[in-house]
């Protein structure tokens, strides 16, 4: 096997971190002209949310109705978008990354004390 020449000469190792560069940016461009229009329709999306919550609440406090009764409407709303199935899926999944991001940083925050004593 002498005949095999070491890999880890500069050149090889230039070509690898090309190799690994040009790859990088391919996914990156990839993801940008995947994700850039879905992120401009949500921005929209949200905007139009927003625009029509505004008008909705200009309009009922023009007419006539209490704040409170603004506010415990929007509250119903809000806990009946909570009920649903989606949401209660999601905040499922964000407590779980809540919970795995708290293990990852209490085993971050011992590693630092051992590493300090």
């Amino acid at each position: 096997m002498g005949w095999l020449r070491p890999l880890d000469r500069p050149a090889a190792r230039l070509a690898r971190v090309a190799g690994l560069v040009i790859v990088g940016l391919s996914l990156v461009a990839a993801a940008v002209f995947v994700l850039l229009p879905l992120l401009g329709r949500a921005f929209v999306r949200a905007i139009e949310l927003l625009v029509a919550g505004c008008l909705w609440l200009a309009t009922s406090i023009g007419v006539g109705v209490s704040i409170w009764d603004v506010l415990g409407t929007i509250a119903r709303a809000v806990a009946g978008g909570l009920a649903t199935w989606t949401a209660s899926v999601a905040l499922a999944v964000l407590v779980l990354i809540g919970i795995v991001a708290l293990y990852w940083l209490q085993r971050l925050l011992e590693s630092e004390e051992e590493s300090s004593q």
